[in-house]
């Protein structure tokens, strides 16, 4: 389903959780207290649904292909993606992905199953619904900053902002809260666990927690440019987290009219010419026979791979790739190139390529560059190039600087005075100063 549909269809739920309670109270417990035949309260295996529809759009609708156009893997080509390309970028760029955090399918969603879930003892549901809250908002602390959270859903006119690190500490807390809790085995904690509405990891608590560390890993290190300790931090999820891709984080979709992957509906239904691979990445991939090439570009990459634009394609969305970059990354960082070269070359085996054997800063980059490929069609190259500016990219338009930053949806500044017009907002992030130098070559950062 593309965004907009994924969002009513989670809005729908939501409208459904917030009617009135039935009066009937002969059965209850669990989700036993919902009549199937007069639905008047949102189980949470109908949340679950909204947030992981939500939390997929979320992660690959339009955030991830404006911010893969900044890391310069594609390039706009059609229209208002020529202008997002050359970075032209405003309140209306994100398309209701900053207003999606919160509203149906959102943190008010998660909430709610974390909440159903507490009051039947079902820990492992629980602890489900608090990686998704984390996921969700720390991807948001990514993309904009700033975000209501701490003050968010208590109903309090114009929440204020928490400060970017702020949100990054207290997903670090949920996730926390989430590993203990995915680890029970009370006689309530097998519940109503989304199990078949789960298409991710079908309920399995060992999987969520796995993702767990790694989404902690991946927030660490997105403070790594601030906050030097965390790379030691990081280096100590990494190994817990998804190592092996049969337990990647992926979208599932069938194929079915609103059910098709993304990337197949921007890019064949609705907006074909758009987007095309950038000719430098192509380059990279070309370089060094990199057998991805053939893996997410046609054959005369001119657009993603026939296999990439299938309706009922498979999108990963957090990896074992990622992880053990992150793993090496952090172990390199922090006075570890053993392990660095080590996890570096495990990635390395499962996206085909051979060992490579490297020490100092020429280490240093083989994995900034390996991590820049293997997170295709993910933020995270562009969450990358801001942390590490590499790989070291030229502006497209002479005179401006990579856009580093999206801007709150204007409907919610318009909702909320505690959010700042365009002009007051920061061009980067707080965790995200401008590089003097690129990490992978040493040489002056030209792009930010």
């Amino acid at each position: 389903m593309n965004m907009q549909n994924a969002i009513r269809h989670a809005a729908a739920i939501a409208l459904l959780a917030g009617a009135a309670a039935c009066g009937d109270s002969f059965l209850t417990g669990g989700e036993l207290s919902t009549d199937p035949n007069r639905p008047t309260q949102a189980t949470s295996t109908q949340l679950f649904v909204g947030v992981q529809s939500n939390i997929w759009a979320e992660l690959q609708s339009d955030p991830v292909r404006i911010t893969s156009m900044w890391a310069q893997q594609f390039t706009g080509t059609n229209f208002q993606y020529i202008n997002i390309y050359e970075y032209g970028v405003s309140e209306q760029t994100t398309n209701g992905f900053h207003a999606a955090l919160y509203t149906g399918g959102g943190l008010v969603d998660a909430r709610k199953i974390e909440k159903q879930s507490a009051a039947t003892h079902d820990s492992i549901f629980l602890g489900i619904a608090q990686v998704q809250e984390a996921l969700l908002m720390g991807t948001g602390a990514d993309m904009f900053g700033d975000l209501v959270y701490s003050h968010a859903l208590t109903g309090q006119a114009n929440p204020p902002l928490d400060p970017q690190l702020a949100v990054y500490d207290t997903v670090q807390v949920v996730l926390s809260r989430a590993i203990v809790n995915l680890a029970a085995t009370g006689p309530t904690n097998f519940g109503p666990v989304p199990s078949s509405a789960d298409l991710a990891f079908g309920g399995d608590p060992a999987k969520w927690t796995q993702l767990a560390h790694t989404l902690k890993a991946r927030f660490y290190l997105h403070t790594g440019e601030v906050r030097p300790g965390a790379y030691a931090l990081a280096l100590a999820e990494a190994p817990l987290g998804i190592t092996d891709p049969a337990n990647d984080f992926i979208a599932v979709f069938s194929g079915n009219a609103n059910e098709q992957n993304f990337w197949y509906q921007f890019d064949v239904v609705q907006r074909p010419g758009y987007l095309t691979p950038n000719a430098d990445f192509v380059g990279l991939l070309q370089s060094t026979n990199d057998p991805r090439l053939g893996q997410y570009f046609n054959a005369d990459q001119s657009d993603l791979s026939d296999t990439r634009l299938e309706p009922n394609f498979t999108q990963t969305l957090v990896s074992a790739n990622e992880d053990l970059l992150i793993w090496s990354e952090s172990a390199y960082r922090t006075g570890n190139p053993g392990v660095a070269q080590a996890e570096l070359n495990d990635e390395r085996a499962l996206a085909g390529l051979g060992p490579v054997s490297a020490s100092g800063q020429a280490l240093l980059a083989a994995i900034l560059t390996e991590k820049y490929i293997a997170d295709f069609q993910s933020i995270e190259a562009w969450n990358d190039y801001k942390r590490t500016c590499s790989p070291n990219l030229v502006p497209v338009v002479p005179g401006k600087k990579i856009t580093a930053r999206l801007y709150y949806d204007a409907s919610e500044r318009q909702t909320d005075s505690s959010i700042p017009q365009p002009t007051q907002q920061p061009a980067r992030n707080p965790n995200d100063p401008a590089n003097a130098v690129s990490d992978a070559t040493g040489q002056p950062c030209i792009g930010q």
